[in-house]
């Protein structure tokens, strides 16, 4: 286990420095496989936690559900700007499902989402009161902190700008409201047994590189953000299952 601890910090790290010093997502020489083979590595970890936890039966039909439902919905968000606002990708990406969106959201988005709901259940249990606002809350801070970072980096453009580093308030509205649904499916799934700290640890990785980027590029608030979640993380990523949450309730 300490092992598997030291190799997750120094990854963490290592994308951090990555993130800071060198990654440059404008440079034409890396070539388009390289993006997508470091979006699906990056889920991995908590893939692969996830799946140990709840077994593979119930571990595959939880990721593979919290993939694809999340996929259709970005691409009906990309065709009709409901329910984030009008913006479209314009990196390569893989292929792109309905010629929307790119395949490799589904592995962008789930490690995050599976991070939230293991720092909500570490926080406030896993009832259903407690689980769902909290993680509908960490979900809503890991979008402050990620979309500035992939507007700036160009992944992808919202038509009309926004507010927020470019990001507009709908944006925001439509991962509050979605992510709701997530982790109630999440939680239906699952049950209210404790989260296992592992099943966070992509998100980890996720935010270390992220604030590496934010702060190489003068984000100030989201790399302040993503500075602070990467800590908060830290600690429930290196945990066991969340025995020190409150308990469940039916």
């Amino acid at each position: 286990m300490r092992i598997v601890r030291a190799a997750l910090l120094l990854t963490a790290l290592a994308l951090f420095l990555a993130a800071f010093l060198v990654v440059r997502f404008d440079d034409p020489v890396v070539p388009p496989a390289v993006p997508v083979v470091f979006l699906v590595a990056l889920a991995l970890p908590s893939y692969i936690a996830l799946v140990r936890w709840l077994g593979s039966a119930r571990g595959i039909a939880l990721l593979l559900l919290l993939s694809l439902l999340p996929l259709a919905v970005e691409a009906y968000a990309v065709a009709t700007g409901i329910p984030y606002g009008n913006f479209t990708y314009s990196a390569d990406l893989g292929y792109r499902v309905f010629g929307l969106v790119p395949w490799t959201v589904a592995f962008a988005y789930l490690p995050m989402l599976l991070g939230a709901v293991t720092l909500a259940a570490a926080a406030a249990g896993t009832a259903w009161s407690r689980l769902i606002p909290a993680g509908v809350f960490v979900l809503l801070l890991i979008d402050l902190i990620i979309d500035p970072a992939v507007v700036h980096a160009g992944l992808w453009v919202w038509s009309a700008g926004g507010a927020y580093y470019g990001v507009p308030v709908s944006n925001f509205a439509g991962w509050v409201l979605t992510g709701a649904v997530y982790i109630a499916l999440f939680r239906l799934i699952a049950g209210a047994r404790p989260i296992p700290g592992t099943v966070a640890a992509s998100l980890l990785l996720i935010l270390a590189f992220w604030t590496g980027y934010l702060a190489r590029n003068d984000l100030a608030v989201p790399a302040l953000l993503g500075a602070a979640l990467a800590l908060a993380t830290l600690p429930v990523a290196f945990g066991g299952d969340s025995t020190a949450s409150p308990p469940a309730l039916p």
